[in-house]
């Protein structure tokens, strides 16, 4: 099992890879926005 500190790593391992494969940052808010109003899930992204 991951620990959060190994699961935020990889959070941020894949952000960095999305903005440098050229998604912007509004553009991962909205998919990220998205992805919990569809799974109805509580979380909230900053």
């Amino acid at each position: 099992m991951l620990t959060n500190r190994e699961l935020d790593l990889e959070w941020v391992e894949l952000i960095k890879q999305a903005l440098d494969a050229g998604i912007s940052k509004e553009e991962i808010r909205k998919f990220l926005n998205n992805q919990c109003q569809e799974l109805k899930s509580n979380c909230k992204v900053i």
